[in-house]
C-alpha cells in the first residue's frame, strides 16, 4: 500500500500544472539554445572551416551560459545555492557534450549523415534526461 501512495504522489507532481509550465519553458529555452547553439556550429564549420566536432565544442561551450542562466531564473526560479547548482550543471555539461560529440560523429563520419542532421539526432538524445535532472537534482 505504501509502494502505492507513493507512485501516486509521484503521479501527481509530474502531472502537476507547475511541472508543465516548467516544462514549457524548458522547451522554449532549449529552442532559442538550439539555434544559437547549430548556427554557431554551421558559421564555425562552413565559413570558418573548423572541424564540426571542434565547432560543436566551441557552441556548446558558448551556449552553456545561456543555457544556465534561463533555465535557473526562468524555467525552474531556482533559488538553490548558484555555486553548487553551478558545479551540477557543470559536470552535466560535460557528459552532455561527450555525448553530443559522439553521437555527431558516429552519425557524421561512420554513417554519412550530414553533419547538421546529426546535430538534431544529438540534441535529441540530451534533451531526454535533461528535463529530468534538471528538475530533481540541479534546480530542485
Amino acid at each position: 500500500m505504501e509502494t502505492m501512495k507513493r507512485i501516486s504522489l509521484y503521479l501527481k507532481e509530474v502531472f502537476s500544472f507547475n511541472t508543465f509550465i516548467q516544462f514549457y519553458r524548458y522547451v522554449l529555452v532549449g529552442i532559442v539554445s538550439f539555434l544559437t547553439e547549430t548556427s554557431l556550429l554551421y558559421w564555425l564549420t562552413d565559413h570558418l572551416n573548423l572541424w564540426y566536432i571542434y565547432s560543436n565544442s566551441i557552441a556548446y561551450i558558448v551556449v552553456f551560459w545561456l543555457n544556465f542562466l534561463l533555465n535557473r531564473f526562468w524555467s525552474f526560479k531556482s533559488k538553490q545555492n548558484l555555486s553548487v547548482q553551478l558545479v551540477m550543471y557543470l559536470v552535466l555539461f560535460v557528459v552532455n557534450l561527450f555525448a553530443s560529440n559522439g553521437m555527431l560523429y558516429l552519425l557524421t563520419s561512420v554513417f554519412n549523415v550530414y553533419y547538421l542532421v546529426s546535430k538534431i539526432f544529438a540534441v535529441a538524445l540530451v534533451v531526454c534526461w535533461n528535463f529530468i535532472i534538471y528538475k530533481k537534482v540541479i534546480f530542485k
